[in-house]
């Protein structure tokens, strides 16, 4: 049990620097790009006709990226704020089994749709689809897309396994809960 939960704080560890990093050098990089872009329509009177579309799709890419990032680190707030309540009340076991059942919707939603989305990756490869602009290849933005959702997947199930595990141990009983500061 412990070689897999050293496993998983890797595999979350690996998600959090690589994936995070990439999301937050894509968001500064398209905000710094707007800014020029704005500059660029509003003083000189010119933009660059595939600047609208690569902004919307790099930072919807740069979301899915990040929404990874938050998975692994189980960041999502109103999941913290209800979980925080409960654990207040002192419904430790109902913290654990509420965790399980969270994680196991997250990864069946996620996976069904990181699945069955490969059918639109491959549609818009063979009918080379692309953005308004017609100068940006739709197919990568589908396939980050569909990438992060199956990763979220994974991310869920060793989540769930770790649950699991603490729930068998007993460990839900001596964990302190983190305090969520925006609720």
């Amino acid at each position: 049990m412990d070689t897999f939960l050293n496993f998983s704080k890797r595999v979350k560890d690996l998600i959090d620097v690589t994936l995070g990093g990439i999301s937050a050098i894509m968001l500064l990089a398209l905000t710094l790009f707007v800014l020029l872009e704005i500059v660029r329509r509003y003083v000189w009177g010119v933009a660059w006709e595939w600047g609208n579309d690569g902004t919307i799709v790099g930072m919807i890419s740069a979301v899915a990226f990040y929404f990874v990032v938050t998975q692994a680190r189980r960041g999502h707030l109103v999941m913290n704020a209800i979980i925080q309540l409960i654990h207040a009340r002192g419904y430790l076991k109902t913290v654990v089994i509420s965790k399980i059942i969270v994680s196991t919707l997250i990864m069946i939603f996620c996976g069904s749709i990181g699945i069955t989305g490969w059918s639109t990756v491959d549609y818009a490869w063979v009918r080379d689809l692309q953005t308004y602009s017609l100068l940006i290849p739709l197919w990568p933005f589908y396939l980050i897309m569909m990438l992060s959702f199956i990763l979220m997947a994974f991310v869920s199930f060793l989540q769930i396994i770790e649950d699991i595990i603490s729930f068998v141990r007993g460990e839900y009983l001596e964990t302190e809960m983190e305090a969520t500061t925006d609720v």
